[in-house]
């Protein structure tokens, strides 16, 4: 299985997101992940759409924090190719899906109800998303390898992301585990930009 990276931009403005972007082109980053923390959702989404057809190459999603999950994916939003939620939706909640792109759905996410089991909340994870996206317990806290290799066993062949706590420190446990790796804390600065030389270390591991 091969490994992806995929850089998470916390939006402070449309200036800032398209630095990061080039940022991540110039190291071959194929895709990347924009979350609103600071600003509000529309504004999210418009420079999204602004960013996608600016970098037309670059696979962009986003997570639209403050968005009910169902809300989110029961909408079409041009030319965004990914929707990244940290909620768990239930199987009636996915038939209201009208989003075509790559869908990450929450699995034993971070600041969420957990599951008490976790061999049903994968498996009800392979019928509600695209990728089950999982986490440590709080953001930049890494996912225990317990925890992942249980994951990866009930999931099976479902594809997975990882979205919290990955670093050099870490990653080459999580190779070949994930499908997907999301990182934002360990290559950005106190000023949400990536940091050039932090992203090609963590992508030399791969």
């Amino acid at each position: 299985m091969k490994t992806e990276l995929i850089p998470v931009i916390h939006m402070l403005d449309e200036q800032q997101v398209y630095k990061n972007i080039e940022i991540c082109q110039k190291c071959s980053i194929e895709k990347v992940f924009l979350i609103n923390h600071r600003v509000a959702t529309p504004d999210l989404l418009a420079c999204a759409i602004n960013a996608k057809m600016l970098y037309d190459e670059m696979w962009i999603g986003i997570n639209m924090l403050g968005m009910k999950t169902v809300t989110a994916i029961s909408k079409q939003y041009p030319l965004i190719n990914g929707l990244w939620s940290d909620e768990t939706i239930t199987l009636e909640d996915y038939t209201k899906r009208e989003f075509t792109g790559l869908y990450f759905g929450g699995l034993a996410f971070k600041y969420q109800p957990q599951p008490t089991d976790l061999e049903l909340a994968c498996k009800n994870a392979i019928l509600t998303t695209d990728v089950a996206c999982t986490s440590g317990s709080g953001t930049g806290k890494a996912p225990t390898m317990v925890k992942i290799n249980a994951i990866r066993q009930y999931l099976g062949d479902h594809p997975m992301a990882i979205a919290s706590g990955v670093s050099v420190d870490n990653i080459e446990s999580y190779k070949g585990i994930a499908d997907y790796l999301l990182v934002a804390s360990s290559i950005t600065d106190k000023n949400e930009m990536i940091i050039k030389d932090k992203l090609l270390e963590l992508q030399s591991y791969l």
